[in-house]
């Protein structure tokens, strides 16, 4: 995990929890903090091994928007196998985005946590725990993912091939979120991350019947909602720095709008408010 960039109290809690792991782990931060790379090397530590053809590992992602109970079946039956060695874990599986299961997966999750196999580690991602069943959370260690300083980012800046400006655009946009910014700064059209951003900047360009337009197709699925609403707030929080070194006021003024009005639908979001309303409400104060 050496090579892997982690604020320093989120550093200190996975080290301890290498050192004495329990049966279940759950990683929470925001989309884009390195969740699943951390996981991952959390893995090779304790296994002390490469989990690359390792029979002992698996990884379960969402199929499509979530994770069903086909899924968490499957993953029955793997745990089912014996495994050989002296380690006391032997066997890790990472559920990435824990958050997206169905209540039926949870479920069935749920007795996978009462009565794991000794010599096996779970390991699950999540973007917020509001998400997971109380008996899934309370059945497993909690372990907040903090974004690092900006100090702590600069080997990620200064390896890319972007000038001082654009660096600097890059990790303001980024909100220092680790996956989000090497995104920015390779040019990476795939990533989630990056498509939310060029969704919200498509989106202020839009007349207020166009964006209201698209309330539906946004508020379909709640992660979509957030990612887009989140892309907005970091926006809006680049502009107001680049407004601030230009002391324009009329646009600090206007970016400071905009943060405030996506800071409150996000925090709507996550409090499992209409998304469809929340939507249409911000929609109409893009102004």
């Amino acid at each position: 995990m050496i090579n892997l960039v982690m604020h320093p109290s989120t550093q200190t809690q996975l080290e301890h929890f290498i050192a004495r792991p329990a049966h279940a782990v759950l990683l929470t931060g925001p989309a884009g903090i390195g969740k699943t790379a951390l996981a991952e090397a959390m893995a090779a530590e304790i296994l002390g091994r490469s989990l690359e053809s390792y029979p002992y590992y698996q990884m379960v992602r969402p199929d499509g928007l979530s994770i069903s109970i086909e899924a968490v079946r499957q993953l029955q039956k793997f745990l089912m196998l014996k495994t050989t060695g002296e380690q006391p874990i032997r066997r890790i599986v990472v559920v990435e985005h824990a958050h997206t299961m169905t209540t039926e997966a949870q479920n069935a999750f749920l007795k996978l946590l009462e009565e794991p196999p000794a010599d096996t580690l779970l390991i699950l991602t999540a973007n917020s725990a509001r998400s997971l069943m109380p008996t899934i959370l309370s059945r497993a260690q909690q372990i907040s993912i903090n974004a690092p300083a900006e100090s702590q980012l600069q080997g990620l800046l200064a390896a890319s091939n972007k000038d001082a400006q654009a660096q600097k655009q890059a990790y303001s946009l980024s909100a220092g979120l680790p996956g989000l910014l090497v995104a920015l700064l390779n040019d990476d059209e795939e990533h989630p991350l990056l498509q939310s951003v060029a969704e919200a900047k498509s989106l202020l360009q839009k007349t207020p019947f166009e964006r209201l337009a698209a309330v539906d197709l946004f508020s379909k699925q709640r992660d979509t909602s957030l990612a887009l609403v989140s892309a907005l707030e970091r926006i809006a929080q680049a502009g107001l720095a680049g407004a601030g070194a230009k002391q324009d006021l009329a646009r600090i003024k206007q970016w400071h709008r905009l943060r405030k009005a996506a800071l409150k639908a996000r925090e709507a979001l996550e409090r499992s408010a209409n998304a469809k309303l929340t939507l249409a409400h911000l929609f109409l104060h893009l102004q």
